[in-house]
C-alpha cells in the first residue's frame, strides 16, 4: 500500500455479489423463472456465474439471445427483478465470515466502508439489512444511484469523494474481472476474493493487487500489507 501518514486503506469498498454474498443460486432462480414464463431456455448454474457483474439488463440480453425481440427481453427483467426481489433478501446468505470482515473494516476506517454493487441498490440496501449487516456500511451505492455502473469511474468517485480519501489511499474488494477494471479505472488497488469457479491467475492479469481464497483472509492480508492495520486486528 501507498506510504504516508495514517492508516491505509482509509476507506474499504466491497463488491456485494459473490464477495459478501453468496448470490448466485437466486440469480439464477429468478433468472430461470422468468425465462419459463416466456417459454425461453433456462440457463445453468455455471452460465449463471460467469455472466453476472454487469447487472441485470446485461444478464438477461445475455439470456434471452441477439434473436428475441426488446418486448420480450424486458418483459423477462421486469419478471426476473420481481422474483429476485421477493426471493433475495432471505434466500441470499452472506458469505462466511462477511459480518467480521465488515466490522474489521469499519473499525479501522472509522466507519469508510461501501458497498459499490452493479445491483440496484434498493436489493443490496434491503440485504444488508436483513443480515444485520448495515451497521457497518456507511454508503450503499449501485447503477441507480449515481447513473453509472462499474467499471466506470463515475460510480467509484463520487463514493471516495463522500469518505474524502484519495483513490490510492482506498481498497476495492471484488470477486471478477470487472472489479479490477473498476479499481484500474480510478487508480485504486483492488484485492479479489477467489470463488469456486474462479481462476485466480485471470484476476491476477487483471490487476488485482491480491487473490484471496477466503473473504475471512482479507483482515489478516490487510494486517500484513495495510499501514496501521495490525493493531485493529489483533482486537
Amino acid at each position: 500500500m501507498a506510504e504516508g501518514g495514517g492508516r491505509r486503506p482509509a476507506a474499504v469498498l466491497f463488491d456485494l455479489d459473490g464477495t459478501l454474498a453468496d448470490s448466485f443460486e437466486g440469480i439464477g432462480r429468478a433468472l430461470n423463472a422468468a425465462l419459463r414464463e416466456m417459454r425461453l431456455t433456462c440457463r445453468s448454474f455455471d452460465w449463471v456465474r460467469t455472466h453476472v457483474g454487469r447487472g441485470i439488463t446485461a444478464l438477461v440480453q445475455d439470456a434471452v439471445g441477439p434473436e428475441v425481440g426488446a418486448a420480450v427481453t424486458r418483459e423477462v427483467e421486469r419478471r426476473c427483478l420481481e422474483i429476485y426481489a421477493r426471493i433475495y433478501p432471505d434466500e441470499t446468505r452472506p458469505l462466511p465470515g462477511a459480518a467480521d470482515v465488515l466490522a474489521v473494516c469499519a473499525a479501522a476506517t472509522g466507519g469508510k466502508v461501501a458497498i459499490v454493487s452493479n445491483k440496484l441498490s434498493h436489493l443490496s440496501v434491503a440485504w444488508i439489512a436483513r443480515w444485520d449487516l448495515d451497521r457497518h456500511v456507511a454508503l450503499v451505492v449501485g447503477p441507480d444511484t449515481f447513473g453509472a455502473r462499474k467499471p466506470s469511474p463515475k460510480v467509484i468517485l463520487p463514493v471516495l469523494a463522500q469518505f474524502d480519501v484519495a483513490p490510492e489511499d482506498a481498497l476495492l474488494v471484488g470477486d471478477m474481472k470487472i472489479d479490477a477494471a473498476a479499481g484500474a479505472a480510478v487508480g485504486m488497488p483492488v484485492v479479489g476474493i477467489r470463488q469456486d469457479r474462479t481462476n485466480p491467475a485471470e484476476l491476477r492479469r487483471a490487476g488485482m493487487l491480491a487473490v484471496l481464497f477466503d473473504l475471512r483472509d482479507l483482515p489478516a492480508w490487510l494486517a500484513g500489507n495495510g499501514r496501521g492495520w495490525a493493531t485493529i486486528v489483533r482486537q
